[in-house]
């Protein structure tokens, strides 16, 4: 078996963070205020419909809820890392059948 190294991968989870982070920080500065984690929820979607899978279909999550909001970081962030394994992936097999048919 290969190992799980990609530099897409690390550059799509860090973006990822990135951005997560940005939106915390964001939602920490309008906390109080109507719609202040929007954001936020949006950018944890994959995170909240996951866990509405595995709870039967109930979930809460907002930005106060602090160990649901670094859940909900690393598991974005290593979806994002999948990702771009993936991507990376297709493309080295595309490149390397392009090379071998070259020859």
């Amino acid at each position: 078996m290969r190992r799980l190294k990609s530099w897409t991968g690390a550059a799509c989870a860090a973006v990822y963070a990135l951005a997560f982070v940005a939106l915390y920080v964001d939602y920490a500065r309008r906390s109080g205020t109507w719609f202040a984690d929007l954001p936020l929820s949006l950018i944890a979607l994959p995170f909240t419909l996951v866990m509405r899978r595995l709870n039967g279909g109930s979930f809460d999550f907002g930005g106060d809820m602090t160990g649901r909001v670094i859940a909900a970081g690393l598991f974005g962030a290593a979806l994002a890392y999948v990702a771009g394994l993936i991507v990376e992936a297709v493309v080295r097999g595309i490149a390397r059948l392009a090379l071998h048919s070259r020859a």
